[in-house]
């Protein structure tokens, strides 16, 4: 089980975790984090389902399944949107 004692970490601690070679998962989730700030759809009730599933050790093996399929259609939804956009360059 994680400490929560300690957990208030610093910004230039996170930064330094940040440097470290294991750190991909850590740099891509608070990626999507800002990301989904800016999102005006990503509203309270949304941030209070991830501070707590978050907090948890494990998440529901359902709660995974429908937020990879609902990633899969947002994946999708966002490669349509793109494809659909007029090229750069073109006449």
């Amino acid at each position: 089980m994680i400490s929560t004692e300690h957990a208030a970490l610093t910004v230039p601690e996170i930064l330094l975790m940040l440097r470290a070679p294991g750190a991909g998962w850590l740099a891509t989730l608070l990626t999507a984090l800002d990301e989904a700030q800016r999102d005006p759809d990503f509203d309270a009730r949304q941030r209070l389902a991830l501070a707590q599933l978050t907090a948890e050790q494990v998440l529901p093996s359902a709660v995974v399944d429908a937020a990879r399929r609902r990633a899969a259609s947002f994946e999708l939804e966002l490669e349509l949107a793109a494809s659909s956009l007029p090229q750069a360059g073109a006449a």
